[in-house]
């Protein structure tokens, strides 16, 4: 009796392993099924296409690098669905982060977040050669190049017509310099010890005379001017080649 009994608890345990084993094998390959894997060509095209669709620049102008360490993603679902989304305020250029967003029929199972670097070709303002301080600005000075930029910066100048005329502020000692904001001044309008017409207006009355401008002055600049006439100085905006106009 006694191995019998024993032969029955050695076939109980045979029999609870073997189950095990088989719970085991069966979860596994069920959940093996349920697994989508999403590649690195295929999260690329994703993050570019929403790029592309949504950024201010035109097609074509923006090249886009990938920083984050591209390996696929896993996702334990059969039937998914993905969504990119950015920060609020992406603004397309220079480093950003984007997510994808993985869903179950609508039910939200994880999030990826991937780093690039976007650069926009951007029209820019340069030097054809040297320009001396205090140059004014023709058109044989000048030429529009392009180039990549990673952020936008307000004294780059794009429309060789804002550069036109206007006086550098610094000597400009070679070609293919690029020109921005700071480095320009108005021209002079007015220069020292020249004519120059004097009006005076308040409300309906306005009053024109000749006066010798005491100093240099651009567009908007105010300066000393002598009334030839009643020899005072007084002081007027410049408001156009030989015109000083006083408000009082």
């Amino acid at each position: 009796m006694k191995e019998v009994k024993t032969k029955n608890n050695y076939k109980l345990i045979l029999s609870t392993i073997f189950s095990i084993i088989f719970t085991l094998f069966i979860s596994n390959s069920l959940y093996a099924l349920s697994i989508t894997k999403i590649s690195e060509n295929e999260i690329k095209s994703m993050i570019i296409n929403y790029i592309n669709a949504n950024m201010p620049w035109p097609k074509g102008s923006v090249r886009i690098e990938f920083f984050s360490q591209l390996s696929g993603v896993e996702v334990p679902a059969e039937d998914i669905t993905c969504r990119v989304v950015s920060i609020r305020g992406e603004d397309f250029i220079g480093y950003s982060n984007f997510a994808i967003r993985f869903y179950d029929k609508k039910v939200f199972l994880k999030d990826e977040t991937f780093r690039v670097r976007l650069e926009v070709l951007r029209d820019m303002v340069v030097s054809t050669g040297y320009l001396a301080k205090g140059t004014n600005i023709g058109r044989d000075d000048v030429k529009v190049v392009k180039k990549w930029f990673d952020h936008i910066s307000p004294r780059i100048i794009t429309d060789i017509d804002d550069v036109l005329g206007k006086r550098l502020r610094t000597t400009i000692k070679q070609s293919d310099t690029m020109i921005t904001r700071n480095m320009l001044m108005e021209p002079v309008m007015i220069k020292r010890g020249k004519l120059v017409r004097i009006v005076l207006e308040k409300g309906p009355i306005k009053i024109t005379t000749v006066g010798l401008s005491e100093q240099n002055g651009a567009f908007g600049d105010i300066i000393k001017v002598k009334n030839i006439s009643s020899k005072n100085v007084i002081y007027g905006r410049v408001m156009g080649s030989s015109l000083v106009r006083v408000e009082f």
